[in-house]
C-alpha cells in the first residue's frame, strides 16, 4: 500500500473512532431553578438617572433610573420608577425596546425587591430562546440591578450504554451555555434519580471539566449557545472518579505525613473509628472546635479510636504555631489549602468532620460540638 494510502485511511480509521464515541443529546427548557438550586452567581448592572437614547419608562411620573441588560447577543433595557408609594420595574423582555412593567415577586429580609422576569433572547444566528431571570433592586444601593439565572436546561445522555439524567446551568448569567468554563454540568453519576446539589457533590462538574464514569473519562465537547444541545466525546484526560461523600459509602482513600514526620495511611487504620477534622488556623470555628477534638481523643482512647487533623492552612510556619499555640495533641496532617487530601474531600468550607467506621465506611459529616462527641459515642457503643 502506498504511503498516502495509508495516510488516508489511518484518518479514516481515526474520524470513524472519534464518531462511534460521540454522543448527542437534546435538552430541554425548564423556567423555574430553584426546583434545582437555590445558589447564584448575581451579575450587577449600573443604573444611570438619563434615560437610555430611543428608550423610555411608559407613563414615567416620578424619578426614574435606567439601564441595559445584556443577554445572549442583544440588549434588554430595564427601568426603575421611583415613586412616594411604591417602586415600579420596567423591563424590555423580548429585545423589541417595548419596556413593559413587570411585578415584584417578593421583597427580601433586608427590604431588597425581586421579580422573576420571563426573557426572550436572541442569537447572532437569529436564534431565539426563553431564559428567566431574577432582577433584585436594593433601596440601599438604588443605582444597581443584580440578577442571575432563574433557569436550565435538562435531559438525558447515554454514555457506556447507560442513561444518565443531566442538567446543565449558565453561571454568569448571559443567556449563553456555550463558554463551557462559566457552566455547570449536574450529572447523575450514581443513577438514583436525583441530582445532588450539595457543594462537595460527586454529581457537579463545570461544564470544562473531564469527568470520569466507571473508569472511562468523556468531556463535554460543544454546547448550543441556547443550551438545547449538548455533544460529549470521550476524553484522553488523566481523571478519577468523583467518590460520593456521603454516610454509608466507603471513605475515599490516602496516604500522608504527618507532623511527626510519620507515615499515615487511611487503608491501614481500617478497624479503628476515625474522626477526620478539616480546619485551619485561620478559622475562628475551628478553633472553638478543638477542645472537642481532644475531648473525643482522651475519652475514646482505649476503643480503638484515633482523631486526625488535616490542616488547610497557606504555610506550614501557621500550622506549627497553631499547633504550639492551641496545645493541639491530636495527630496532625498538613495539607495546605489546595492539597491532594482536602482535594479529594471536595473540601470548601471550615470546620469538617468525617466519622469513618472501623470498615472505612463514612458513618457521618459535617458534626460539631456535642453532636459530634454522641455520633462517635454512639458508634463504638452499636459495636460493642
Amino acid at each position: 500500500m502506498r504511503a498516502w494510502q495509508s495516510v488516508m485511511l489511518a484518518g479514516l480509521i481515526l474520524l470513524i473512532g472519534l464518531h462511534a464515541w460521540c454522543s448527542e443529546t437534546q435538552l430541554r427548557y425548564i423556567s423555574d431553578i430553584t426546583t434545582l438550586t437555590t445558589l447564584c452567581y448575581p451579575q450587577g448592572v449600573k443604573l444611570e438617572s438619563d434615560p437610555i437614547d430611543g428608550i423610555e419608562c411608559p407613563d414615567v411620573q416620578d424619578p426614574s433610573l435606567h439601564g441595559v441588560l445584556h443577554l445572549g447577543d442583544g440588549e434588554h433595557p430595564i427601568c426603575i420608577e421611583m415613586g412616594d408609594e411604591a417602586v415600579t420595574l420596567h423591563v424590555d423582555v423580548d429585545g423589541s425596546g417595548t419596556l413593559r412593567p413587570m411585578d415584584w415577586e417578593r421583597t427580601l429580609v433586608d427590604g431588597s425587591l425581586l421579580a422573576s422576569v420571563p426573557f426572550q433572547i436572541q442569537y447572532a444566528d437569529e436564534q431565539t430562546a426563553s431564559y428567566q431571570a431574577f432582577l433584585v433592586w436594593s433601596p440601599a444601593t438604588p443605582t444597581v440591578v443584580t440578577y442571575c439565572r432563574n433557569s436550565y436546561q435538562s435531559g438525558e445522555i447515554e454514555l457506556g450504554g447507560k442513561a444518565y439524567r443531566l442538567a446543565i446551568v449558565d453561571e454568569d448569567s448571559d443567556g449563553r451555555y456555550d463558554d463551557l468554563d462559566r457552566g455547570t454540568l449536574l450529572l447523575d453519576t450514581d443513577r438514583d434519580g436525583e441530582l445532588l446539589l450539595m457543594t462537595d457533590s460527586h454529581e457537579i462538574f463545570s461544564l470544562a471539566e473531564p469527568f470520569n464514569l466507571e473508569g472511562v473519562v468523556y468531556e463535554v465537547a460543544a454546547v448550543s449557545s441556547d443550551g438545547s444541545w449538548m455533544q460529549v466525546l470521550k476524553s484522553e484526560a488523566d481523571v478519577s472518579p468523583k467518590l460520593p461523600l456521603l454516610a454509608g459509602f466507603p471513605a475515599p482513600m490516602f496516604e500522608a505525613t504527618d507532623v511527626k514526620g510519620e507515615a499515615f495511611s487511611l487503608e491501614a487504620e481500617r478497624g479503628n473509628v476515625i474522626v477526620l477534622d478539616f480546619w485551619a488556623s485561620w478559622c475562628s470555628p475551628c478553633i472553638s472546635e478543638l477542645p472537642t477534638l481532644e475531648q473525643i481523643a482522651d475519652e475514646f482512647s482505649t476503643y480503638d479510636m484515633i482523631v486526625v487533623g488535616i490542616n488547610r492552612d497557606r504555610s506550614e510556619g501557621s500550622f506549627h504555631a497553631a499547633i504550639k499555640n492551641y496545645g493541639i495533641n491530636t495527630r496532625q496532617i498538613f495539607d495546605s489549602d489546595v492539597g491532594p487530601v482536602g482535594d479529594t474531600y471536595r473540601i470548601s468550607g471550615y470546620p469538617m468532620t468525617y466519622i469513618i467506621d472501623r470498615d472505612g465506611v463514612i458513618a457521618a459529616r459535617g458534626l460539631r460540638g456535642e453532636a459530634l462527641v454522641a455520633a462517635v459515642r454512639g458508634l463504638i457503643e452499636s459495636e460493642e
